[in-house]
């Protein structure tokens, strides 16, 4: 367990096999050709740059970006606290949660609110669909862990579940002011509205783009995911075409990435 975070190190401490995250590594050389790596470390609270000076190499393993590395160095004072990194080695065990900005709500605890709301849908089509996605565990495991932004909104571990059950929780108030809406397909829709972003970014120690959201997008992924749960279980094609386009078009417009616009009372609402 990790217990000395970037925000802790001041100037004139020393540190001995602690656990960073890299953000960034560059072999250069001074103006005198003496060849040096700049390297920065960074975990949940923040980044530190250090340098690895040519004496030091023979101790320090070649990395890459995102790796979790062990490092001892002492922290020097250039324009604020840097590293004199002495020893550095890539480490396989530790936990991303350290590394990662997390949600500040308990991942396993919104998850419930979720398996709560399909408890209690009365549609044993959509139930059965939803229960199609529950039982899918690899996609499960991603979708508690995406995020559910790069940079724009909740860009962080659990981001997508929190986004998720936020929504969820307007669903009471949006069915009292609008007693006629089909409260079943808007769970459905707003569980299943962001899923294809588990495939758009790749959650490790940072967050990072995917080839698939250059080429495809979330809306285009998340509908494939989908469909193929309906065909797995035979689920009704109108019916499944009224879930997909609860996805398909959640981004409200075109210029947005929707390919088509809201047509119904729950897919509109889903994107306001």
């Amino acid at each position: 367990m990790k217990k000395l975070f970037v925000e802790d190190l001041k100037v004139g401490d020393s540190i001995f096999g602690e656990l960073f995250a890299v953000k960034s590594y560059k072999k250069t050389s001074t103006r005198n050709n003496r060849p040096y790596i700049n390297i920065e470390l960074s975990d949940k609270t923040g980044s530190i740059k250090g340098k690895i000076w040519s004496d030091d190499m023979t101790n320090c393993e070649t990395v890459k970006e995102t790796d979790v590395v062990s490092v001892s160095a002492a922290v020097e004072d250039f324009n604020g606290p840097q590293l004199k990194i002495t020893n550095l080695s890539k480490v396989e065990k530790y936990d991303l949660a350290d590394f990662q900005p997390t949600a500040s709500k308990d991942i396993e605890k919104m998850f419930e609110e979720i398996t709560g709301a399909i408890d209690k849908i009365k549609n044993p089509s959509l139930k059965k669909l939803l229960n199609e996605f529950l039982k899918d565990k690899d996609t499960v495991g991603k979708y508690k862990k995406g995020a559910g932004g790069y940079t724009v909104h909740h860009d962080y571990l659990g981001g997508l579940i929190d986004h998720t059950t936020e929504m969820l929780s307007y669903v009471p108030a949006v069915c009292k002011t609008h007693p006629k809406v089909n409260k079943d397909m808007l769970i459905t829709g707003i569980i299943f509205h962001d899923i294809g972003k588990i495939y758009d970014y790749e959650v490790t120690t940072t967050i990072s783009i995917t080839p698939k959201l250059k080429l495809l997008g979330h809306i285009f992924t998340g509908a494939e995911l989908v469909k193929k749960y309906g065909e797995k279980i035979n689920l009704d094609e109108e019916l499944l075409d009224e879930v997909l386009h609860m996805i398909l078009s959640h981004q409200g417009s075109l210029k947005f990435g929707s390919p088509v616009l809201p047509k119904t009372p729950e897919a509109m609402i889903l994107y306001r």
